[in-house]
């Protein structure tokens, strides 16, 4: 078995082997290559010690990234390699780190101390694929297993038992019985786990090409992180698949949370410490849900206006999604932005100082603009400079404003 390498990567392992060191490369590059993928990056796993790797590339920079725990980045042409020492983890005290590490030169040892049997295989050109825990049998049954106990391997680290989750979603894979066991029953331990690296996961979990058969089967683990959710409701599972993860993500809202599921997800955001503009994104298109009709392109407008371009593409997929809109509401949003319809106030043909000039100070000019947006959005003007004075003029004369 041949795996094609990069020149960078055969390298690395070309001379460590020189000097007497074993290497090899390890975990996500080697299930991806089995799986016909092309890696993202590349771990590589040594018998050489920290200090034996930083003197075998004395000539380029590297970088201790974790060296505490036998890490050494070697940086060549711009890319990060990953270099650790074999090593034996200590006692996990806070279900996600070891206290100390001990370094060994028996790669068994160190792959007997990874997650998942798919994630505990190592390749070299030398030595070719090393997989003593059948790894490659579970790839090819589609699998996730642990590395021997599943409550010991989910004790020592939490963030494993969403990773395992995670990975049954983005490779389509069913989760091992006794493996899918401990995570039902351990779930809660991942209350240890910041909460960025739990909303990292579930980003890709709600992303994966299996999701929706995920969901079902670990709503109770969903809603452990998103308590939000404890009363999963999924959308249709065909246009589910169709969506992307953020659709996803807020039809379980719109779905799950029966009065206000916009202040849910903002508050679900807040405390998986998101992105301000994904939480904001989100908690105004829901705020908005079933309120627009998306029929005519006065509604198209007024949708436009409430949540902007953005906003507005992001609604139409989620009400799509939730199957209230098809293609007529999409065409007719499509136009309206093709066609740049004016629904803010700097798309008006008049400005402040139009306004100004009719006699109108102060916060009233704001007020006459925004009744002259909605004006024109409803159709009872058009937007030109002079009927849209002309409509100004009778607001003021009739004292609407």
């Amino acid at each position: 078995m041949n795996f094609s390498l990069p020149s960078d990567v055969l390298n690395i392992i070309s001379r460590l082997e020189s000097r007497g060191y074993r290497a090899d490369v390890v975990g996500g590059p080697v299930r991806d290559f089995l799986l016909g993928k092309t890696p993202s990056d590349y771990d590589i796993t040594t018998s050489a010690l920290p200090g034996e790797v930083k003197a075998v590339f004395s000539d380029i920079k590297t970088v201790d990234t974790g060296i505490k725990h036998g890490t050494v980045s070697l940086i060549i042409g711009g890319e990060q390699y990953e270099v650790t020492t074999y090593r034996v983890d200590g006692e996990y005290k806070d279900s996600r780190h070891p206290e100390c590490v001990t370094f060994t030169d028996r790669l068994e040892l160190d792959l007997s101390r990874r997650d998942f049997t798919v994630n505990a295989m190592a390749y070299s050109p030398r030595w070719g694929l090393t997989d003593i825990f059948d790894g490659k049998r579970d790839l090819d049954n589609r699998i996730i297993r642990t590395v021997g106990e599943p409550e010991l391997r989910f004790t020592e680290d939490a963030l494993r038992i969403l990773r395992g989750v995670r990975f049954a979603s983005v490779l389509g894979f069913s989760v091992e019985k006794r493996t899918a066991d401990a995570i039902h029953t351990l779930a809660p331990s991942l209350g240890r786990v910041s909460a960025e690296r739990i909303f990292t996961e579930l980003k890709k979990l709600f992303g994966g090409i299996s999701a929706y058969r995920t969901l079902l089967e670990f709503g109770d683990v969903i809603a452990t992180v998103i308590p939000e959710l404890s009363h999963l409701v999924l959308p249709d599972e065909e246009r589910f698949i169709s969506a992307d993860f953020y659709t996803r993500m807020l039809s379980l809202f719109a779905l799950s949370v029966k009065s206000r599921p916009d202040e849910a997800f903002s508050a679900a955001m807040h405390r998986l410490k998101s992105d301000n503009p994904t939480r904001r994104l989100g908690t105004a298109v829901l705020s908005e849900l079933s309120k627009h009709s998306l029929d005519t392109p006065a509604s198209a407008a007024r949708l436009l206006s409430v949540l902007g371009e953005r906003g507005a593409l992001e609604y139409l997929k989620l009400e799509t999604l939730l199957s209230r809109f098809g293609a007529k509401e999409e065409a007719v949003l499509m136009e309206a932005i093709e066609k740049k319809l004016p629904y803010r106030i700097c798309d008006l043909r008049v400005g402040g100082e139009d306004i100004a000039s009719l006699g109108i100070v102060g916060k009233e000019i704001g007020d006459m603009l925004a009744s002259l947006l909605e004006a024109v959005i409803s159709g009872e003007v058009a937007n030109d400079r002079a009927p849209l004075l002309e409509f100004a003029e009778k607001l003021k004369a009739e004292n609407r404003i």
